[in-house]
């Protein structure tokens, strides 16, 4: 059984994609910028908010100003946490997941979120107290694929008792989320409405968090281990 479940906010808990879309447009606007193209240059949750800010500018004469890239990507995420604090939907299944795995599995969150912004998300969700260790973007120096998130939560969560990382599970949505965790030893299974087989680094893949149970993700995980 699933002892320890980690999880990503983004792509995994909620459906933030189009919060930040809409952040950055509002934020190119505001600049009396437009977007380089009208494709998914917000749409990748793996790309950190400066490298969205690069892909909406390729080609413009502005993205090849760093500070200028840094401070439109700054204002971006404000908008953003803004965007959170609005309102915003849960993932398909993620409520009812965490709350049939807190009688059962020691909960984390390992985020490249602001705390602040996963606090507002948590409360507004009903689930504020649900998860023993939250690990947010200013609680360490490498944001994913390093490990640093992980690892800090696995040593936050030992100093209260014994944690075994091996049945422990990390939900993410990514390929540099899935090759954070496995980094830091922990199994994982990447969240994603398409199913990505290249994601070499996950231990499974899920289209959805619906209907899951830890239960069901023990299962599905200890087969594809052992196949």
């Amino acid at each position: 059984m699933i002892g320890s479940l980690f999880c990503e906010v983004e792509g995994v808990l909620a459906n933030t994609a189009p919060l930040r879309r809409a952040a950055l447009l509002r934020t190119l606007a505001d600049e009396g910028l437009v977007p380089s193209n009208a494709g998914n240059f917000a749409d990748d949750i793996a790309d950190s908010s400066r490298d969205a800010m690069l892909r909406a500018l390729r080609g413009q004469p502005i993205a090849n100003d760093d500070t200028a890239v840094t401070l439109l990507a700054l204002r971006s995420d404000r908008h953003f946490a803004m965007n959170v604090q609005a309102g915003v939907s849960l993932a398909p299944g993620a409520h009812e997941l965490i709350e049939r795995a807190i009688s059962s599995c020691r909960l984390a969150i390992v985020t490249g979120l602001t705390r602040a912004t996963v606090d507002s998300l948590l409360a507004l969700a009903a689930l504020d107290g649900a998860f023993e260790v939250i690990i947010a973007a200013e609680d360490v120096a490498a944001a994913k694929p390093a490990p640093d998130g992980y690892r800090k939560a696995i040593e936050r969560m030992s100093r209260k008792r014994a944690l075994d990382v091996r049945v422990g599970l990390a939900l993410e949505s990514s390929a540099i989320g899935a090759r954070a965790a496995r980094a830091a030893g922990i199994r994982c299974a990447v969240v994603a409405p398409f199913r990505v087989e290249s994601i070499v680094d996950a231990n499974a893949m899920l289209t959805s968090l619906e209907g899951e149970t830890p239960a069901t993700l023990d299962a599905m995980i200890s087969l594809r281990v052992a196949g």
